[in-house]
């Protein structure tokens, strides 16, 4: 029952930080992929700093996540699909 709760609760901070990397890099035309980036990484650990691994989580979702979210993004995807599409929330 513990690995089911862990993994729900995995599950769950992906989804949110799909979701705020949504919103760091939809809406911006001019910021480069390196300012999203950093904007992701200061929000990521702001808004989940209360959770132990959080600066390592959200520095691993910068270099593996955060490219296809912004591709998604460019190739026309709606911001609140691309979370969905990407299998990070359900």
């Amino acid at each position: 029952m513990t690995c089911m709760t862990g993994l729900r609760q995995r599950n769950a901070l992906d989804c949110e930080m799909c979701k705020l990397a949504v919103k760091s890099a939809d809406g911006d035309a001019d910021k480069d992929t390196n300012d999203i980036k950093k904007d992701f990484d200061a929000k990521c650990k702001k808004a989940f700093h209360s959770i132990q691994f959080a600066p390592r989580e959200c520095e691993h979702y910068v270099d593996k996540k955060l490219d296809p979210i912004i591709k998604e993004l460019e190739s026309g995807t709606s911001p609140k699909d691309v979370c969905t599409k990407l299998g990070e929330c359900s």
